[in-house]
């Protein structure tokens, strides 16, 4: 009889994780602190439409693709309209550079082309400035960044955002091949169809699930923890004391959204979304315009607005009246006219992402070796975003085929 895999975390690392584990052969049995699957993920059905309480999609990949087939979870692309993405710059823009800036963009780039990749430990504020320029760095890629990783500019590490850090073997990834049907994806009936979908396979083919279960590990254990850095190192403290001290030392961030319902009169952008470059007054680092995203969202106009990060770690703070209050203000500077809510679904998350700063390069790059029966596959290991999610855990379960003498190789589609 084959040892047993276990997996800590029935979010959707967990879920992805078993899934190739045991498409590779594997005997797997995963547990769950909580009471249900997704973690961060949850999909709230409304009167007026769907509420994504984390993600509200996933860039596409032929692994994706491949594992949504077998799982039959059926994607949706994003509607044609949703090609158009705005940053502010005195008004919503889809370029926001002036001529100048954009001659001197070019100019750079064309002279950087020896050196265009980021230096060690160069944060993208430097590399902005240094490849892009003044302008194209604030008005472009610190809010496109901002969007995604909620970091500091000042301290976001170019090399890691990137994908050009100098990382252990075991941290290195290759990305998955790209899908035939490009860009973000989701299900149609929201996130959480893809991991319940996943959980329902997993059930079908035999995975032991342990719900409220918050045992630590033995010695010796196979086991691969997905989870939070800081829930990693809390149940790898007595087994793993290097790699706990060192995950406990990663910086996370809070985010808190908001999805707002408006009567389909109101004013909005088709697009998207818009992003918001700090020295442009706005709180907000973003607003998603999920009508314009993905069919469905409705019946009321739909957008998510996109709060904290690195720099406004005090938003979690904010009362649910306040922060209603804080997006009628900047979304009526958006539009130029207030539009009253019909409802607001406002979610918190103190601990959100791992901040991408050149601290966590330096972690990163030095951080404590393994052993062969124990993996880690989370957000805060050199690839943010769900898709990455994936590529990682395909190569772990391959990993630990491999431990065991044999070679499972996971391949796009099996």
């Amino acid at each position: 009889m084959k040892p047993i895999i276990t997996v800590v975390g029935a979010g959707f690392s967990g879920l992805v994780t078993a899934y190739y584990l045991f498409k590779a052969g594997e005997s797997v049995r995963v547990l769950e602190k909580s009471s249900r699957v997704g973690g961060l993920l949850q999909t709230i059905h409304t009167e007026n439409g769907l509420v994504e309480t984390a993600a509200n999609g996933i860039r596409n990949s032929a692994r994706l693709a491949a594992l949504c087939a077998d799982i039959g979870v059926s994607l949706q692309a994003t509607r044609r309209e949703a090609r158009r993405r705005f940053i502010y710059r005195r008004q919503p823009r889809q370029w926001p550079l002036t001529i100048g800036e954009t001659s001197s963009w070019a100019g750079r780039m064309a002279t950087h082309v020896g050196s265009f990749w980021p230096r060690q430990f160069e944060t993208i504020a430097e590399w902005g400035r240094r490849v892009m320029g003044r302008g194209a760095a604030e008005y472009f890629l610190a809010p496109a960044l901002g969007g995604i990783y909620a970091g500091d500019p000042q301290r976001l590490s170019a090399s890691l955002i990137f994908r050009r850090a100098d990382l252990p073997e075991e941290l290195t990834v290759t990305r998955g091949a790209r899908a035939k049907n490009r860009g973000t994806v989701a299900p149609a009936q929201g996130m959480q169809q893809l991991t319940d979908g996943l959980f329902n396979y997993l059930q079908r083919a035999g995975v032991e699930f342990l719900f409220d279960h918050d045992s630590k590990p033995e010695r010796g254990e196979r086991i691969i923890v997905c989870t939070s850095a800081r829930a990693a190192a809390e149940h790898l403290a007595h087994v793993a004391p290097e790699i706990a001290d060192a995950l406990q030392r990663i910086e996370m961030l809070p985010l808190v959204t908001a999805t707002c319902f408006y009567p389909p009169s109101a004013s909005h952008l088709k697009g998207f979304g818009c992003l918001f470059p700090r020295g442009e007054g706005f709180r907000a680092l973003g607003a998603l315009f999920n009508s314009s995203i993905f069919e469905g969202r409705g019946p009321a106009h739909s957008e998510t607005w996109i709060f904290g990060g690195a720099l406004d770690r005090e938003i979690v703070q904010l009362s649910k009246e306040a922060l209603g209050e804080l997006i009628a203000n900047e979304r009526a500077r958006l539009y130029g006219r207030a539009d009253e809510p019909l409802a607001i679904y406002p979610t918190y998350w103190p601990e959100a992402l791992p901040h991408y700063s050149i601290d966590l390069e330096r972690l990163l790059i030095n951080f404590p070796s393994w052993p062969s029966d124990l993996a880690l596959v989370g957000n805060y290991l050199g690839g943010i975003g769900l898709s990455q999610i994936i590529d990682r855990a395909a190569h772990v379960a391959g990993r630990f085929g491999r431990t065991r003498g044999i070679n499972p190789t996971v391949r796009e589609g099996s």
